[in-house]
């Protein structure tokens, strides 16, 4: 694989690594094991890079690692390389270097990877992964960035392919001038899966700094190829979002392809192999109690209330509508939401949280539809909103019902025209993205907003509080049990009969997420599988009336207290501090005597 290369013009490298293929998007998997470099090929990796980071990420451990002093480097990747990929490799193998080590010889290093039959050389472990002031000093030693191109000149005199992992602009004009072959924007260690490193970077920002440092390449060497690497680039997804800002010809997967995904399907399957035996108890037990429904748990339940949501959700299902899901925030719009963005044609996307409470009108459209630094104050460069970055994916707006009449129209304009316009730019561009809106029935706003987006295409599901449909309390009471067992691994636990009282008799003022916190609070404490009035009475405080002050009017004050006394007149008097013919003579005013029933 070392002939002589034809330097003419960037694709040659491509034909090379693809015969038959003179252009298209390139993809490199940085890999230390045999097993990785076979599935990488079979997957449709143009070539592979044997890296000390793929090694130790085999062994468990972060990439990071590779950067220590925990062994001879150069000896390590040659070993495992040369004795598990190039036996194996139906495509080019590039072979990661060091230069840390101030004993090593360019050349011999060099001559070792030509002798061994790799198709290239890249420079790594690199040290534009340490800090300014750590990098400064590996500069000053001589074993810095400066001898990794060293390095990577004496290799392309040599016949090899050149990889130059670089962080900026600088760096990356340095290797182009070589020229080397390839120039790899690595933009730090992946932040995925259980051993990935945390980044505050998001995307759009890294997408914004690879196309700055692609132009610089291309203006001093429009034959060399661009590739990009790390950072907050943690599935497809990701890459496709920064490849429609950022020209680049390929994608290096190191984490991404080996240890996130093997992470990821070693402990579901483990774990499924785990919970089998309680997964079949509890798919017996939902059959013969009628609890088999599909449905999110928020919407489960016998009522009239509940059947009447089930059936619009039902409807939605399979559409592409957008949806205002109107529910108090305790109450499981969130589960719902997901539900149907799980359901629909985008679930290969993922589900994009987006807050739109507690921010200035500013913020907010920055948010959803960035800008441009000539139009938003205190912006150094252009930023993407979330409108944009989840194209073909579906946005989950938080508190929309906070979302001022102008935006309200700017968001309807998108849904109804497919398109949208950054702050400051003057031509829209298309975008395909669909709208989940979670609105709190208490605000203010709420009445207003939601008309305003029914009429513009918007269908609406409610979620009515609990202590408005308690008749559903039995089936959620198990549902949630049936997840508690699941998770805890106790097909057996359930509640004794006056423990099933109990929550009954609570009004349930916290939703959903209360009751489903109290029954996994009280399994916790609980020494047995039997849960008894003794675990949830701490759970489940003493009800209190609320001041009358807290409500729009009395008639409100009076209805709360009854729906948190489930209707029963006594129970409800002695709530509110009432007596009983006081409570009787102020229902009859409100016209409330037919909710009620006696006790």
């Amino acid at each position: 694989m070392n002939e002589p290369r034809n330097r003419a013009d960037k694709n040659a490298l491509r034909a090379r690594i693809r015969p038959g293929h003179r252009s298209g998007f390139l993809v490199g998997a940085a890999i230390g094991t045999g097993m990785a470099a076979n599935f990488a090929v079979r997957g449709g990796a143009d070539f592979l890079l044997a890296l000390s980071a793929g090694r130790i990420r085999s062994m468990g451990e972060p990439s990071l690692v590779a950067m220590l002093p925990i062994h001879e480097c150069n000896s390590f990747v040659m070993d495992f390389a040369t004795r598990e990929i190039l036996p194996r490799a139906a495509v080019p193998v590039f072979f990661g270097a060091s230069v840390f080590d101030p004993r090593e010889d360019l050349h011999t290093i060099v001559n070792k990877v030509v002798e061994q039959g790799f198709f290239g050389i890249a420079n790594f472990p690199t040290a534009i992964l340490v800090d300014p002031e750590f990098r400064e000093l590996l500069e000053e030693a001589g074993v810095g960035f400066s001898r990794e191109l060293d390095m990577l000149s004496l290799a392309h005199e040599a016949g090899l392919a050149t990889i130059a992992y670089v962080h900026n602009g600088a760096e990356a004009e340095r290797a182009a001038m070589i020229p080397v072959d390839v120039i790899n924007v690595d933009l730090g260690w992946n932040k995925g899966g259980v051993a990935g490193v945390s980044t505050e970077v998001r995307i759009e920002e890294a997408a914004l700094h690879v196309a700055s440092v692609v132009r610089r390449v291309r203006a001093i060497s429009p034959q060399t190829l661009c590739m990009v690497e790390g950072g907050p680039i943690v599935s497809p997804r990701h890459l496709e979002e920064l490849c429609r800002v950022a020209r680049v010809d390929g994608y290096i997967g190191g984490s991404t392809i080996d240890r996130v995904p093997l992470e990821t399907a070693i402990e579901i399957v483990t774990a499924s192999f785990k919970t089998i035996e309680s997964l079949r108890d509890r798919v017996e037990r939902l059959e013969h109690s009628g609890f088999g429904n599909p449905l999110p748990s928020p919407l489960l339940g016998r009522s009239d209330t509940a059947a009447a949501t089930q059936a619009i959700y039902n409807r939605l299902l399979m559409t592409d509508l957008p949806v205002l899901i109107v529910a108090s925030p305790k109450s499981g719009a969130r589960e719902v939401a997901e539900a149907l963005h799980a359901e629909s044609a985008r679930r290969q996307r993922d589900l994009i949280l987006v807050n739109l409470g507690g921010k200035t009108e500013a913020a907010q459209a920055l948010e959803l539809f960035g800008g441009l630094p000539v139009a938003v104050p205190d912006l150094v460069k252009a930023r993407l909103g979330w409108l944009e970055v989840g194209h073909k994916a579906t946005l989950l707006l938080h508190d929309l019902e906070m979302l001022p009449l102008d935006l309200q129209r700017a968001l309807a304009e998108v849904v109804r025209t497919g398109r949208m316009r950054r702050l400051g730019e003057e031509t829209s561009r298309a975008t395909d993205v669909r709208l989940i809106g979670i609105m709190n029935p208490a605000h203010p706003n709420t009445v207003a907003a939601r008309s305003f987006f029914e009429q513009s295409g918007f269908a609406t599901i409610v979620l009515a509080p609990l202590n408005e449909r308690l008749e559903d309390l039995p089936i959620l009471i198990e549902t949630a049990l049936a997840k508690i067992r699941l998770r805890t691994r106790r097909p057996n636990l359930t509640l004794e009969p006056s423990a099933y009282r109990l929550l009954l008799e609570y009004a349930w003022p916290g939703d959903i997420a209360e009751l489903q916190t109290v029954l996994e609070n009280a399994a916790l404490s609980a020494s047995g599988d039997v849960l008894s009035p003794l675990q949830l009475e701490a759970l489940v405080p003493a009800q209190k009336a609320l001041p009358m002050s807290a409500f729009a009017s009395e008639r409100d004050w009076i209805l709360d207290g009854l729906r948190r006394n489930r209707f029963r007149r006594g129970a409800t008097a002695q709530f509110l501090g009432l007596s009983r013919k006081t409570l009787y003579n102020k229902m009859s005013q409100y016209n409330l005597t037919q909710l009620a029933k006696s006790d």
